[in-house]
């Protein structure tokens, strides 16, 4: 093997290695964006039931 071919196999690994850490960092970018979406739906969930309860009845005003 020449020095040629020794390159292009590193250079091959090396990208090899960069595609495998981009896969594995858009993985964990999607898991913390899930996270993210699933606590803001349960604090919008969390704020409709404190919302509902503080609300008083409506009274018909009409009488």
């Amino acid at each position: 093997m020449d020095y040629v071919q020794v390159l292009a196999a590193v250079v091959c690994f090396l990208v090899l290695v960069v595609a495998f850490k981009h896969v594995d960092l858009q993985i964990r970018i999607n898991n913390i964006l899930d996270l993210q979406l699933k606590a803001n739906k349960e604090k919008e969930k969390e704020a409709e039931s404190i919302e509902k309860k503080s609300d008083p009845p409506a009274t018909d005003d009409r009488l």
